[in-house]
């Protein structure tokens, strides 16, 4: 059976700051395409993007594909966060 890992407390707020950074400019991102597409429709709707107005493409397909590239970003840099916090963890226990 594995060892149990005791990460320091400074890794762990350390990994919770980058994390809860990352998710609130996720969030940003999030709430400009979902909220501001939509207020500013009208001024976006003089816009053209592959021959429809920019307020049409994003409400029709454009946040989809947003709102995956915000998950699958979320989903590889949490991964990297992890395997860094992880790897300091290690790094703690080889040093005791």
């Amino acid at each position: 059976m594995p060892e149990p890992l005791n990460p320091t407390p400074h890794n762990l707020a350390l990994h919770w700051r980058h994390t809860r950074r990352l998710t609130l400019w996720l969030l940003l991102i999030w709430f400009a395409i979902t909220f501001c597409v939509v207020f500013f429709a009208r001024q976006l709707a003089t816009l053209q993007l592959f021959g429809w107005p920019v307020s049409f493409y994003m409400a029709a397909q454009g946040a989809v594909l947003v709102y995956v590239l915000i998950v699958a970003f979320y989903a590889w840099r949490m991964q990297r966060l992890d395997r860094q916090c992880q790897s300091h963890i290690d790094e703690g226990q080889s040093d005791a």
